[in-house]
């Protein structure tokens, strides 16, 4: 899949963009709202080789995309809608950008597009988002985009693959199809 902005193109993963991954995975501006070490490459291997796995499974349920310049290539991020099954009526949206990006509105641009995905390709009625409280920017883009605060949830242990962390407080936010397809014709 690709998905085309005015400025970003959307794409699937390919093995060569671990290194550029890697590379904004480790800056310690990006690090400040994950609350964990630098990602280690083999961390970042294993994130672009789950996104390439997704990418060929049918029916597909998990759109995760690598976020690139149109004018050069370069890769800024990456953006995704997931669901649990290709029944499900409610996915979540996550995203991310290298820091030397941020603030140039290259966030809205994506999730934007990938909204679209999940209401649209996913026929998704709600989606969600989660955001920790200290990120006002991605807090803005939410709530810029129509996204409603439906949860604060205090800092407490991780869970799954974030069982050896302990959290910061989180905001959970809702996008229901119908704000969203008025917020797209108004």
């Amino acid at each position: 899949m690709e998905k085309l902005t005015e400025r970003l193109l959307l794409r699937e993963f390919i093995k060569r963009d671990v290194d550029s991954i890697a590379e904004f995975r480790r800056a310690p501006r990006y690090l400040e709202y994950y609350y964990r070490p630098a990602y280690t490459i083999e961390e970042c291997v294993r994130f672009v080789d789950k996104c390439i796995a997704w990418s060929k499974e049918s029916p597909r349920c998990k759109f995760q995309l690598a976020i690139t310049d149109r004018s050069n290539g370069v890769l800024l991020g990456d953006c995704g809608v997931r669901t649990e099954s290709a029944e499900s009526r409610r996915g979540d949206i996550g995203y991310e950008l290298s820091p030397v990006y941020w603030g140039q509105g290259f966030a809205s641009e994506a999730v934007q597009s990938i909204l679209q995905v999940g209401f649209e390709n996913l026929d998704l009625d709600e989606i969600e988002a989660r955001c920790v409280v200290a990120n006002k920017r991605s807090v803005r883009l939410l709530r810029r985009l129509g996204f409603e605060e439906t949860e604060r949830v205090p800092p407490g242990p991780g869970r799954g693959e974030f069982a050896d962390r302990t959290l910061p407080e989180r905001y959970v936010f809702v996008l229901c199809r119908d704000k969203w397809i008025y917020s797209a014709i108004s």
